[in-house]
């Protein structure tokens, strides 16, 4: 029995490939790839890499649509369109297979799809949060050297050295080798 929804999708492969470009997460249907993959239609099939996932309205709806309705697709579908995605590359930054950073967006397909699927494969501390430890120096000339280059990358409209010239300052004030009159300015 085939769904009156499945409708919606049926003839996507014969009608909307020449003309359509959706892109990120979804089909480049104009080449018929999906993300570093080519994607094969025949009939209900949609084939990636050798592996044949039938194109139900739910999988369609996710392949396709930038905000995919929670009442066509199932649990399944989000399993299979998590394997394509996992499979193609596609939600690597590139579509790079080495890279481990997430093709990122503010989106609502990336946000409630996407982006658990990638914490799920991946782990939450994977997507960029900007977070890294720097070790600095211990040797006071070293620091003040750190320091002025920070400085210098202030005046330059640089943003994001902050906290390290605040724990170059603490360190230098720790070892006695700045005033704390001078830790204040």
């Amino acid at each position: 029995m085939k769904l009156v929804v499945f409708e919606r999708y049926r003839d996507i492969p014969s009608v909307l490939l020449p003309q359509a470009k959706l892109r990120v997460y979804s089909v480049f249907l104009s080449r018929s790839y999906i993300g570093n993959s080519p994607i094969q239609f025949d009939g209900d099939t949609i084939t990636v890499k050798d592996k044949e996932y039938l194109g139900t309205p739910g999988l369609w709806e996710l392949l396709i649509m930038k905000e995919p309705d929670k009442n066509i697709y199932t649990g399944g579908d989000r399993t299979s369109y998590a394997e394509i995605l996992e499979k193609t590359n596609a939600m690597k930054h590139g579509n790079i297979p080495a890279s481990n950073k997430p093709k990122s967006s503010k989106g609502y397909k990336y946000k409630t799809i996407i982006k658990p699927i990638w914490e799920k494969l991946y782990g939450p501390g994977t997507v960029g949060r900007g977070l890294k430890t720097v070790v600095i120096p211990s040797d006071p000339e070293e620091l003040t050297d750190r320091l002025d280059l920070l400085l210098a990358s202030k005046t330059a409209f640089n943003t994001g050295f902050r906290n390290e010239a605040m724990s170059i300052c603490d360190e230098i004030l720790r070892q006695k080798e700045m005033s704390k009159l001078d830790y204040k300015k």
